[in-house]
């Protein structure tokens, strides 16, 4: 439960040197931890495996073949849609459907207009799975009793995503998202050349964007990064963001070209909720937690996390940079003001809020996750993996291939979670890749002002 956080002038980069490690498992004894950690890890290592299928043998030979000239853009597009289609439930299906994870959203037909077009998500960074939610929801064909468009759901991400192995490269080379290095202006012409493609072959979808750019933990560098962003906001004219960081805006000037055929651009403020607290709460809170896929898998144990999507439209009718840094910054601070909302709701039961607080949760509604379909589609992958190594006669090979697999997320996991003090798995791997890089090299972050200056 988040308790008050200090001023944002008062705010020290000692506040948070002696936090204690981020338990692997919240109010697990030994054996519970072993049990929830061991069905994650092998929920990981078959994600894993069914990706690496998907990628090299249903996704390279499509790549070879459109390098070569004889795949087509548009149809190279159209089968990719397709395979992410086919890869996409595997992926969201044990850390969200059969953990237990529920999602809510405000606005059910905002949603499915935004399927049917190319539409923009902005939405604030407070978790590590953002990008699962939104694949949930774009593969979903029922929305609340309702037969909608399933579509193809893009992401504007940071470079070294696409070099974590099997869904970074997965992303990279079947996805073909959005990879920026945080200087847009290098990034300016990636992004319009991305978005130019999809529009040639004619491949409705969903670009998902946190204008934030980061997550931030508990080091130094991220302390000193809210700061910031704080120093950012009253030199704006804002009250200091309290919930999330300030965004960038000359990139959304080049993202905007994705609607430009009447699509929404949709403002999308996410709440992430686990046994009636709210775990993206204030930044400078010590019992803040990011969310990420081994935290959803822990539902398994009893205490699954709600996502509440709200979602509102907005009017960006503008490409002027002064103007569109405005917008972004009182959407921001609506952002911040909700989550605010969200927090002080989360704190008791008390009988002065108890109306209040009953109201603002009746705007949303349940998102029913199909269990059987995504049973039916675990089912499928693994016939037609054990098959094609049947067939190849590599079936020891494959079965060798999930042992080593698993020691490998597993020990991964685990020496990331000792170097970092806390679990960040956006993606596999994620936690030992950038313990052992922050321990090397040292994460740089670029100054919050500096980067507002010259956005």
């Amino acid at each position: 439960m988040c308790k008050a956080a200090t001023t944002p002038q008062d705010i020290h980069i000692s506040d948070f040197s002696s936090l204690p490690r981020k338990p692997l498992v919240d109010d697990a004894g030994l054996l519970k931890t072993l049990y929830i950690m061991a069905y994650s890890h092998l929920s990981v290592t078959f994600l894993c495996l069914n990706v690496m299928f998907d990628l090299f043998v249903l996704g390279v030979p499509a790549l070879i073949l459109h390098a070569l000239g004889i795949l087509s853009d548009k149809n190279f597009t159209r089968y990719t849609t397709v395979l992410i289609d086919w890869t996409t439930p595997i992926v969201c299906a044990a850390p969200v459907v059969f953990s237990g994870t529920q999602l809510y959203c405000n606005d059910i037909n905002l949603l499915i207009e935004s399927k049917e077009k190319n539409s923009l998500f902005l939405a604030n960074h407070g978790s590590r799975i953002d990008w699962m939610i939104a694949m949930v929801c774009g593969h979903m064909k029922d929305l609340v009793s309702k037969k909608v468009t399933r579509c193809r759901v893009g992401f504007v991400c940071e470079a070294i995503i696409q070099y974590m192995p099997f869904i970074g490269w997965y992303r990279k080379m079947i996805c073909d998202d959005v990879f920026v290095s945080r200087s847009f202006q290098a990034d300016g012409p990636i992004i319009k050349k991305n978005i130019s493609h999809f529009h040639r072959s004619g491949c409705t979808r969903m670009l998902f964007l946190s204008p934030e750019g980061v997550v931030v933990d508990f080091g130094k560098r991220d302390v000193e990064y809210i700061k910031e962003c704080r120093e950012f906001c009253k030199e704006q004219g804002y009250r200091p963001f309290e919930y999330t960081l300030t965004p960038r805006y000359k990139g959304t000037t080049c993202l905007l070209k994705q609607t430009e055929a009447g699509g929404p651009v949709v403002s999308v403020t996410l709440a992430y909720v686990r046994d009636g607290k709210l775990l993206n709460c204030r930044l400078t809170s010590p019992n803040r937690v990011i969310p990420d896929i081994y935290l959803l898998h822990q539902g398994i144990g009893g205490k699954p996390v709600h996502v509440y999507i709200h979602l509102e439209r907005l009017d960006i009718s503008t490409t002027n940079v002064p103007d569109l840094k405005n917008v972004l910054m009182t959407d921001y601070e609506r952002k911040d003001k909700m989550l605010s909302m969200w927090d002080k709701f989360m704190l008791g039961e008390q009988q002065t809020q108890s109306a209040e607080k009953s109201s603002w949760m009746s705007q949303f509604t349940a998102i029913d996750m199909n269990v059987k379909s995504a049973l039916l589609y675990q089912l499928l992958h693994a016939i037609v993996m054990f098959a094609a190594a049947s067939l190849c006669g590599c079936m020891d090979k494959l079965l060798l291939s999930i042992k080593i697999l698993f020691v490998t997320v597993a020990s991964c996991h685990t020496l990331g979670w000792v170097m970092n003090s806390t679990s960040m798995e956006s993606v596999p791997f994620e936690t030992g890749i950038k313990g052992i890089y922050k321990a090397t090299t040292g994460m740089k972050r670029t100054n919050c002002l500096d980067k507002c200056k010259s956005k």
